[in-house]
């Protein structure tokens, strides 16, 4: 029989091609076939939980899948547990953790799977619902670990209800994974689509070296209009059709206080947080005039840091309200009707000890409350999100207190950390980190199951990039003094985040895959932001002369311009990319549909760096056949990037696929979109 082995983490259904056995040895876990009983447990095994432990119930019921015995985890009310063993492995190892598992009616975060808990990136397949006896695997390399703990999961990263059952648990050594270069993609043309939000490609701006000044804005620039707006900067973020840009910040509204940014008069300030002078030209109004130039809709985060909870409701009066002190400052500044900014966010990062502001959650939770009443009462008609850590500890004190009042909760991820060293990872140490958003949004849907918001309250993803701003020194909490030298070349040193050849394939397949998991994850994401959408490590690049399209601004402006309406159910069966002990599959896939059900935008991933992978594509049980029109990104290599001299060595190419009895050749290190269109 094959074995299907689900890749560490995946959520979704990629499942990369197994390792083969090196030995077919018996398993290396103590009864693992569960015949012998302990007392009311399992020889060899233990009773754990993370939460809801009182309202579980292990059980050593009969018959098994094989033999007499198997063991169950039962939860009426919700739990996060497992039956665990622990066993020890040789280092820089590779082995295969595979058993079965049955189910009924089983629900919320994970679900029933296996996982090793000191190696918290090996996990199969989470089974969901009622399925009887199904064979989950995961191949992995135990690292500089010498024991590895197995859990039999139910729950993972939150808690489930209903019935699982464990049996024939087997932890075997295999030789590593070959790099196999083929895939399946198979797309379920008769399962139910979901529709999802365009809010996903959405952006932000944030008053940080040139996002705002020199970049969208800058009066008496020849290539400005009358209003200081640059016209070349609009036009190419016209081509990404963002939907949301967040403003003002970011790190910088901790420490915002907007009313210097309205009104003729307007004074520097000091921007805290960054060191340097806010001369306060852009603010309130000139964002919102932006907004409606560009038919953005306005997310305004306000500032939780040193700021009040009045001021916090005094802005969403000054732009929305129709009487009241403010209201009447907004007309009086020439805009006399509200500006119906419907989207705010309470604070930025005030969990990070780095933020001005930072609140320990037992501060946070009633700050927030505290903030929604307020500027609900302002206007009863705006949405709200507020800064959260993607954790359980986090999230569940929020929402308990506060939940009821918001209609988002706001998420951040960076997953190269280059604040304080500018490094430049090779490509392949890039794309490895391709898996990352797909584990944290499904870690984090199954704690807003547990919190009894899902389905009401959506995930707003609003500042995400693969590549974490280089700021050394900085973000701070006090006055800088701006003539220091240390301060100068600190500040300085930010235009390190401007060097082109950083952008490369890297960073458009990895932005690719960061939208395949939101859009998967349709039904629980509603907004995403990529930090910033202009400069610093934004797909577009502002200089004085011009502009330059970075290569992940050519898949935002695929994904934004190019899908069908509705995400389809699609099963990806692939050929793994390994590097070290690390391992992800070469493709990724999603497809797309309209609302007839007749027209398909299928999105395919070769992260490989320099090798084609021969991938398969059935709608259901139909392979294609025939040339299908594409759109191809790819380079010349996969370091390839743009810049002011070759600003279009890396562009999207509108061609013809071939495919033979379902099989196309995806080039390497590239991004496909193909249509197919029903008759």
């Amino acid at each position: 029989m094959a074995i299907c082995a689900m890749v560490a983490g995946l959520a979704c259904g990629n499942s990369p091609i197994l390792a083969k056995d090196s030995g077919g040895g018996p398993s290396l876990l103590p009864n693992p076939s569960f015949e012998e009983q302990e007392g009311d447990g399992a020889k060899g095994w233990k009773k754990r939980s993370w939460s809801g432990g009182e309202r579980a119930q292990w059980t050593v019921p009969s018959p098994g899948r094989t033999g007499e015995r198997c063991v169950s985890i039962r939860s009426g009310a919700g739990s996060d547990a497992a039956w665990t063993a622990t066993v020890g492995v040789r280092s820089n190892t590779w082995y295969r953790l595979s058993g079965w598992i049955r189910t009924r009616d089983v629900s919320g975060a994970t679900g029933a799977l296996l996982n090793i808990q000191n190696l918290q990136e090996v996990r199969t397949e989470g089974i969901t619902g009622s399925r009887d006896w199904s064979l989950v695997s995961a191949v992995f390399q135990t690292g500089a670990a010498a024991e590895v703990e197995i859990n039999c999961l139910f729950g993972g990263w939150g808690m489930s209800t209903g019935q699982a059952w464990y049996d024939d648990i087997a932890l075997e050594p295999v030789d590593a994974p070959p790099q196999d270069m083929n895939a399946t993609v198979t797309i379920d043309t008769s399962a139910a689509s979901v529709a999802y939000s365009p809010m996903i490609f959405g952006g932000f701006l944030e008053h940080f070296e040139h996002q705002v000044y020199g970049g969208v804005f800058e009066p008496g620039s020849p290539l400005a209009d009358r209003r200081g707006f640059r016209r070349d900067v609009l036009a190419a973020l016209g081509e990404l059709k963002v939907p949301t840009v967040r403003w003002p910040g970011g790190c910088y509204v901790s420490g915002y206080h907007w009313e210097a940014g309205v009104g003729r008069e307007r004074k520097p300030t000091d921007d805290m947080a960054w060191g340097v002078v806010e001369p306060n030209t852009f603010g309130t109004d000139e964002y919102v005039e932006l907004c409606r130039l560009m038919c953005w809709e306005p997310y305004i985060c306000n500032n939780a840091g040193n700021g009040t909870v009045a001021e916090m409701r005094n802005w969403v009066e000054y732009c929305n309200g129709r009487t009241g002190r403010y209201a009447q400052l907004r007309r009086e500044n020439g805009h006399r009707k509200p500006q119906n900014v419907r989207i705010w966010s309470i604070g930025n990062e005030n969990w990070g000890q780095h933020e001005i502001g930072y609140k320990p959650i037992a501060e946070w939770a009633p700050l927030v409350l505290a903030a929604a009443k307020e500027m609900k009462a302002a206007d009863p008609q705006i949405q709200l999100t507020a800064a959260a850590l993607p954790t359980r500890e986090w999230t569940l004190p929020l929402l308990k207190m506060a939940g009821q009042y918001l209609d988002y909760i706001s998420i951040h991820s960076y997953w190269l950390p280059l604040w304080g060293r500018n490094d430049s990872p090779d490509y392949l140490s890039c794309i490895m980190e391709s898996e990352g958003p797909e584990k944290l949004i499904s870690n984090y849907v199954g704690v807003l199951e547990e919190s009894g918001h899902r389905g009401r309250l959506k995930i707003a993803f609003d500042e995400w990039n693969l590549r974490g701003w280089h700021h050394p020194g900085f973000p701070r909490k006090s006055v800088q003094d701006y003539g220091d030298p240390q301060v100068r070349e600190l500040v300085e040193a930010r235009g390190k985040n401007a060097i082109a050849s950083q952008y490369t394939m890297a960073d458009a397949l990895f932005s690719a895959s960061f939208f395949n998991a939101c859009l998967r994850h349709a039904e629980d994401v509603g907004m995403a932001n990529i930090a910033p959408i202009v400069n610093t490590r934004g797909p577009l690049y502002v200089h004085p002369g011009g502009i330059v399209r970075r290569t992940h601004f050519h898949t935002m402006a695929m994904y934004a311009g190019g899908l069908e309406k509705r995400v389809g159910k699609v099963l990806v069966e692939s050929g793994s990319l390994v590097q070290g002990n690390r391992r992800l599959p070469v493709v990724d896939a999603l497809a797309t549909v309209n609302p007839s059900g007749r027209h398909w935008v299928v999105s395919l991933v070769n992260r490989h760096p320099d090798r084609e992978v021969a991938c398969t594509v059935k709608m259901k049980e139909r392979l294609l056949e025939g040339d299908y029109a594409a759109t191809v990104l790819d380079g010349d290599s996969p370091d390839a990037y743009n810049d002011i001299e070759h600003p279009n060595r890396v562009v999207p190419k509108k061609t013809k696929l071939k495919f033979v009895k379902g099989v196309v050749q995806l080039p390497p290190h590239s991004l496909v979109f193909v249509e197919v269109r029903g008759k």
